[in-house]
């Protein structure tokens, strides 16, 4: 299959694997190829669209019904329905064949990118499928006879499928097709042939804690540590090595392993006549016998389990109490040495501080005398300035009078020689 001009694409150029059908039938794969049109939407004709659509990265929490109630609005314009699984955990994708490619370019503007309820951010992504090219099944499939035609019919109501009525061929996650409106009305989750599940279910979130392997997974029976089995990296070995619990549980078997023995122990009971470990028979053996030895057994397992497990925690409780006590006994001693040190620098301080007041008494009562012996110093300075000041004024005083006596004396003089050459 190849996709058209969806922006919603993971990227470009991709592949996505999926399959459908029963694992215990046959299983239909495929790869859905990705590319992108350098032709935008809105520049391409509605009928030039294909009339395929495809749903991608669906949640698996919505169930059938949840898509069916999604697409209600369009139902009319939509002619088949197929769920396929994607590679992605907790996701699949849904095939939508419309009645005509106006319908389908009317869906993909409407509903690409809606979220598909209000509670939850998953948002509807769409893409355009332009063709499917081939289906190859798994061994048990089988070719149509030659010449011969299966008239397809609804396994709920009866009727024949390929006859125009009202609704949408479902075909669902097993590739059995039904009315959408038979499915809709039924209780159950899954399909009404084979009881396979319509749409894949959520896949638990369990994984090795070494290195987040999802297959071939191993609990601890002791402490609940899940690792990866031998046909993985064998972390589930490598914790029985290092910690010594023996038991594991295969998540989703329910089958218990023993790495002492090397075997199966999940079918092991006590004979309650001599008390030898035997394997549990068949399903004919019954009596009360029986059950009674598999109740004690079961109880002796448990208890014993318990033990080890009380065991177990017990050491890491004590481990933790032993290193919590040597961290808070280290704690304490470096808190008396910061306390002692601290003690020592505020005896210090305050000797410094004493000091220090000593010094800057000992600086203001230098500072003053020295204030006042400039100050008296200057007084005496400005005394004696202050006296040959007067002294030097009485000094002009009594040279400006002998300036006037000669002065006049001159002048006198100088009437006198007038005088006489006037008289000459």
């Amino acid at each position: 299959m190849s996709k058209l001009n969806s922006p919603s694409a993971p990227h470009d150029d991709s592949d996505i694997v999926f399959l459908s059908g029963n694992p215990n039938v046959e299983i239909t794969e495929g790869i859905v190829h990705f590319y992108k049109d350098k032709h935008s939407l809105t520049s391409l004709d509605s009928n030039t669209l294909p009339s395929l659509i495809c749903m991608l990265s669906v949640p698996a929490y919505l169930q059938l019904r949840d898509i069916l109630h999604f697409i209600e609005g369009v139902q009319e314009d939509i002619e088949e329905l197929k769920i396929v699984r994607d590679g992605k955990p907790n996701s699949y994708m849904t095939f939508l064949k419309f009645v005509s490619s106006e319908k389908a370019l009317n869906f993909f503007n409407c509903y690409n990118g809606v979220k598909y309820t209000s509670m939850d951010e998953d948002c509807c992504q769409l893409a355009f499928i332009s063709h499917i090219e081939a289906v190859c099944s798994s061994v048990g499939g089988m070719f149509p006879i030659k010449d011969l035609i299966e008239l397809p019919s609804c396994s709920v109501c009866l009727e024949r499928l390929d006859e125009p009525v009202q609704g949408i061929l479902t075909t669902v996650l097993c590739n059995h097709s039904f009315h959408d409106r038979c499915l809709a009305q039924m209780k159950e989750l899954t399909c009404p042939i084979c009881r396979y599940v319509q749409s894949p279910e959520m896949v638990g979130d369990s994984a090795c804690a070494d290195c987040d392997l999802r297959e071939n997974l191993w609990i601890c029976l002791i402490c609940g540590n899940v690792g990866c089995g031998r046909y993985g990296k064998k972390h589930a070995y490598k914790h029985f090595t290092t910690t010594g619990h023996i038991f594991a549980l295969e998540l989703g078997q329910n089958l218990v392993w023993d790495y002492v023995d090397d075997a199966y122990v999940h079918r092991l009971v006590v004979n309650q006549d001599d008390g030898k470990v035997v394997q549990l028979g068949a399903s004919s053996e019954t009596g009360d016998k029986k059950l009674d030895a598999i109740s004690m057994e079961y109880s002796a397992v448990l208890i014993n389990q318990l033990e080890s497990q009380r065991h177990h925690f017990e050491t890491q409780i004590e481990r933790i109490t032993q290193h919590t006590h040597e961290t808070v006994s280290r704690l304490e001693e470096s808190n008396k040495m910061a306390m002692s040190k601290i003690e020592s620098l505020e005896q210090s301080l305050a000797e410094v501080n004493k000091k220090h007041l000593l010094n800057q008494k000992k600086l203001e009562t230098k500072e003053l005398e020295e204030e006042r012996a400039v100050a008296k110093s200057t007084l005496v300075v400005q005394t004696e300035w202050k006296q040959r000041a007067e002294e030097n004024e009485i000094r002009i005083k009594e040279l400006e009078e002998e300036l006037n006596d000669l002065m006049v004396n001159l002048q006198f003089r100088d009437k006198l020689e007038e005088v006489k050459k006037s008289e000459q």
